[in-house]
């Protein structure tokens, strides 16, 4: 029988002795390693990932507005472009395991969005006549990150968050519209230490499963959402817009059409009309298939992402509950142990 399975074995019976060594001695408590989560960093949790939820929902909106009564084929692919980017970017930053680092990074990625869209930047231009439209969204998107982290922050803290966010929006700023964005995590570490502390507390294991719920539905909402916008954009690139299917489409049954004819009249007719018709349906296929493979590459990286994610996750709980279980053991042989050792002492000193 191995060590663990050993291990494994003795975790019940210690546990129910020390519960039994408890409940017959007031003067005992036993504490968890536990340390939940400040009212702060729960604040600035949930806070945060709400905030994420409405910026994914005010640029995506923009965007489609961008899309209703526009007709230039670029400014349509940036378009999709930018409500990805800013999408996936997004839903990484405020799924950080540190509450207080997602609301870093996401203000530091308002931030940097608002510098990126304006006059005289590398993104001054992308859209068109709706510029005007996407900068004033931007910077109010960066007023309501900037007034979250001062609302969650005391006066010195807020500052040097400040301090941070405009270096980093100074000396990154964003080339284009993949939004390549280098680690705030990282930044702000090497800018204070390599010892310096991100985060207080992992929480209770209640609070780490909680979170890793949470970060799973905020994938699975973004996946969602990304499908549909890497499908429409593998499409644009290929040289499908929304009229263009449909067009396609509309000769499909035309052809369709004028088979069912010839069949009726000319043979000869008809295998020249169905070999017009396989070639269309080819060529329709072949972008497609260009397209899919495109997508599900880039899903497959997004879901190697999360897996990483809550593989570290997993970890981490495990170790937390076989940490409290293997201290509750030792307290538990510590408690059984110390009476027969007292009896033991001091039936030697009557003796001696």
């Amino acid at each position: 029988m191995s060590t663990r399975m050993v291990f494994m074995g003795l975790r019940l019976p210690a546990i129910l002795a020390a519960a039994v060594c408890v409940a017959g001695c007031s003067l005992v408590s036993l504490k968890t390693p536990e340390r939940p989560l400040s009212n702060r960093d729960l604040n600035a949790r949930i806070l945060t990932r709400e905030f994420s939820y409405h910026f994914i929902a005010a640029v995506g909106q923009c965007a489609d507005d961008m899309g209703a009564g526009e007709t230039d084929p670029e400014v349509l692919t940036r378009a999709l472009r930018w409500k990805i980017a800013a999408a996936t970017e997004s839903q990484r930053a405020a799924s950080r395991i540190s509450p207080m680092m997602s609301l870093l990074d996401t203000w530091a990625l308002t931030a940097q969005m608002r510098a990126f869209l304006s006059p005289g930047q590398a993104g001054g231009e992308l859209f068109g006549s709706h510029q005007e439209t996407a900068v004033a969204l931007a910077g109010e998107l960066d007023k309501e990150a900037q007034a979250l982290a001062r609302r969650l922050t005391a006066s010195n803290e807020f500052d040097e968050y400040q301090r941070f966010v405009d270096a980093y929006v100074r000396d990154q700023p964003l080339a284009s519209l993949e939004f390549v964005r280098p680690s705030v995590v990282e930044r702000w570490s090497a800018a204070h230490g390599g010892g310096a502390r991100l985060v207080d507390s992992m929480g209770t294991i209640p609070e780490a499963m909680t979170d890793v719920s949470d970060r799973l539905k905020m994938s699975s909402d973004a996946l969602a959402l990304q499908t549909l916008w890497r499908t429409q954009l593998a499409l644009r690139e290929a040289g499908y817009s929304g009229d263009d299917i449909r067009a396609a489409l509309r000769q499909l049954d035309e052809r369709l059409a004028t088979a069912s004819q010839a069949a009726e009249h000319a043979p000869q007719l008809l295998h020249e009309t169905i070999g017009e018709l396989r070639r269309s349906v080819l060529d329709v296929l072949e972008r497609v298939d260009s397209s899919s493979a495109r997508m599900i590459e880039a899903l497959r990286t997004e879901r190697e992402a999360l897996a990483a994610d809550v593989r570290v996750e997993r970890q981490a709980v495990v170790a937390a509950a076989d940490e409290m279980l293997l201290l509750v053991t030792v307290l538990a042989l510590v408690l059984l142990g110390l009476p027969f050792a007292a009896g033991y002492a001091l039936g030697r000193a009557r003796r001696g």
